[in-house]
């Protein structure tokens, strides 16, 4: 899966779990800050993520998901760890 895939299914995903989020929102913006996600959301965005992809998002890898494009950066290393 490339990036463009990659960042297609979290702008899906992110759609779901928080809908106020626009279809095309900076991939930079913080999703607390700029995009006034709350915790429970990008919980359960990141759920639908560990879901979509058969990954286990640690614990300590969390504090790092702020924006679009840093989950794009974890899920392209994780997807090459697992292969």
């Amino acid at each position: 899966m490339n990036r463009s895939e990659i960042l297609s299914v979290i702008r899906e995903e992110l759609a779901v779990a928080a809908p106020d989020v626009p279809g095309d929102a900076d991939p930079t913006a913080h999703f607390g800050l700029d995009l006034e996600v709350d915790s429970l959301a990008v919980l359960e965005f990141v759920a639908r993520l560990e879901y979509r992809f058969g990954l286990v998002v640690p614990d300590d890898a969390w504090p790092g998901l702020t924006s679009i494009d840093a989950v794009a950066d974890f899920l392209e290393t994780a997807m090459v760890a697992a292969s």
